[in-house]
């Protein structure tokens, strides 16, 4: 079976065959949500998993909890908890991201109480919203707040030689899918956009050594096998929770192709990797406060500005599609901030707004193809 063969499966299901495989091996599984340090959840003795709504069908119960004006995100993660989609996992780790997810924890807490919804364990990591020597401390204290809770919860001390332990690991992943994604700045699409994310979807969901080793398959297999494929637009895609494979097919099926991002579950995840030299704990907060971040990091859009203009340069960008989910407040400001950087300096821009896994593709594609072609345009007659 070719190799993204194999991760397109395994990132099309919520409970994959290697979750299952850990659990039947006495593993516990800690779901969590993004900012979150992953190297505690690991050192605690429990495989970390990035939370997300795939395979959710609608949002009837998780509309019990919210409104309408909530992003649909929030209400596909939490109808799926009603209906039994995480009961796999032994944990949950909130995070204050907005106040879509923030809310999250409480009504999964009360929905624990009233409906007895699966895990029992729940917890809330707070993190700081601006990047300043005052917000390192917190963060500190957080994570060691953090480490003492789940070294009670699960029976494990989490010592600092278990966090380097742990931190080296995931440096190693970092690396690995860092040089994959340096192979994109060929002129020749060495790997498709949407195996890309569809690559970072499985190595989030599944144990961290097996992840790595696949990476090492994946490295091999492109580089023994690059993809004969030449496009004319190259796409930076960027902006908030995405989901759907399908809109980066879109992107691809208008002879362009999709070789940088700067996603949650892509640049922002292994963004900068971990001091292994110094406290543990300290390490890890300077790391995860200064990385490649989303807005919710209110005092570094001229960081987000840099990484994308230097994604531009390296990787020879044509065109950026930026996309938001409805009512995502933060994503609609950093968009509108985009937009104007956009008309400053020229560079073509498409913003787009969705309901995750919502009916609209029909619209996306004809938005996408419209901007691709002026685009091709634009690059082919520049008079």
């Amino acid at each position: 079976m070719d190799i993204f063969q194999t991760i397109g499966e395994i990132s099309g299901k919520a409970y994959n065959s290697y979750l299952q495989a850990a659990k039947e091996n006495g593993a516990k599984i800690a779901g969590y949500f993004c900012q979150v340090p992953v190297e505690v959840i690991h050192a605690a003795g429990l495989i970390p998993y990035r939370m997300r709504a795939v395979g959710s069908s609608g949002t009837a119960k998780g509309d019990i909890y919210y409104s309408p004006l909530n992003c649909t995100f929030t209400r596909h993660c939490f109808d799926r908890a009603f209906r039994g989609g995480f009961d796999f996992l032994d944990a949950v780790i909130f995070m204050n991201g907005c106040d879509h997810t923030r809310r999250m924890y409480d009504n999964w807490r009360h929905a624990r109480k009233t409906q007895n919804i699966s895990p029992d364990f729940l917890y809330m990591f707070v993190t700081p919203h601006i990047v300043d020597e005052y917000s390192m401390d917190r963060y500190i204290e957080e994570i060691r707040k953090f480490s003492k809770c789940l070294s009670e919860r699960f029976g494990t001390n989490i010592t600092n030689d278990l966090l380097l332990n742990s931190i080296k690991l995931f440096n190693k992943q970092r690396r690995l899918i860092t040089k994959i994604y340096e192979k994109r700045k060929s002129m020749e699409a060495t790997v498709k956009g949407s195996d890309i994310l569809s690559m970072m979807f499985a190595v989030t969901a599944m144990p961290v050594d097996t992840a790595n080793d696949l990476l090492e398959k994946i490295d091999a297999s492109i580089s023994d096998n690059p993809v004969p494929e030449k496009a004319d637009i190259r796409v930076l895609i960027t902006g908030g929770c995405i989901e759907e494979i399908d809109i980066i097919r879109i992107i691809e099926g208008c002879h362009a192709v999709v070789v940088a991002d700067n996603l949650c579950v892509g640049a922002r995840y292994f963004d900068m990797e971990v001091d292994e030299s110094g406290d543990p704990a300290e390490s890890l907060a300077k790391r995860y406060l200064n990385k490649l971040s989303c807005p919710r990091i209110l005092n570094a859009f001229d960081a987000r500005m840099k990484h994308i203009y230097d994604t531009i340069r390296d990787y020879r960008i044509d065109a950026v599609i930026t996309q938001k989910l409805k009512f995502c407040d933060l994503w609609g400001v950093e968009n509108l901030m985009l937009k104007k950087e956009s008309q400053r300096t020229g560079f073509p821009l498409l913003a787009l707004e969705r309901e995750l896994y919502g009916e609209g593709i029909g619209q996306l594609k004809t938005r996408i193809q419209a901007f691709i072609e002026e685009v091709h345009n634009r690059k082919n007659c520049p008079g």
